[in-house]
């Protein structure tokens, strides 16, 4: 099943007779915001009970909706998986199931990238959407092809791509699978895929 509607499967079953799913969740785009370095786009943020995440897309949406928008959407276009990673990020930060919701400072970026390093070192490496700064700071360990890979690192983009659910049902027994970054916090934590973003903040 493609993982970003698994997901909303599961968030509908934690929220269920909750009458969270009915509450407003604002849509807005951050453009003061400092991504992840893993990430390229806009900073389209979620706010909901007090809370916000972020999802980095180059498909923003501002709008003002509710969770429940999300319960048997057909999830196809990806402005619409955006929305919907958004929304997971900050119902999983809300209900206290993921701490990561937004990135670290760009101060951080440089300890980051150097534990990100040690996990890498010695392997080879599939980016799952488009990953320059690891590509430009590893680029002997990047391969092309997931059947190559040894780990395979998942971002933003990555995680709303509908070949995702494909490469993970063939590989999650035999490779190393990390989701990187704050904006594939939410989905990770439901799907229980590793994930990486030491440095991610919950406010």
């Amino acid at each position: 099943m493609d993982i970003l509607i698994d997901s909303v499967n599961k968030l509908e079953t934690i929220l269920e007779h909750s009458g969270c799913e009915e509450v407003g969740v604002l849509l807005d785009v951050n453009p003061d915001a400092v991504n992840c370095q893993f990430d390229r786009g806009a900073c389209m943020t979620a706010s909901f009970g007090g809370r916000s995440a972020e999802f980095v897309t180059s498909d923003p949406i501002r709008a003002q909706t509710k969770i429940s928008f999300m319960f048997g959407a057909s999830l196809d276009t990806n402005a619409v998986r955006s929305v919907a990673c958004a929304m997971i990020n900050v119902a999983t930060g809300f209900f206290c199931l993921s701490r990561v919701l937004h990135a670290c400072p760009g101060s951080k970026h440089a300890d980051c990238m150097k534990e990100l390093g040690l996990v890498i070192k010695g392997k080879n490496v599939l980016c799952f959407g488009s990953m320059p700064a690891i590509g430009n700071a590893f680029p002997a360990t990047i391969v092309t092809n997931y059947r190559d890979a040894d780990l395979v690192l998942i971002n933003a983009e990555g995680i709303i791509d509908t070949e995702l659910e494909y490469i993970i049902a063939e590989i999650k027994d035999a490779k190393r699978i990390i989701c990187i970054g704050p904006s594939t916090a939410g989905v990770s934590r439901l799907e229980q895929i590793e994930h990486w973003c030491p440095y991610g903040t919950s406010v």
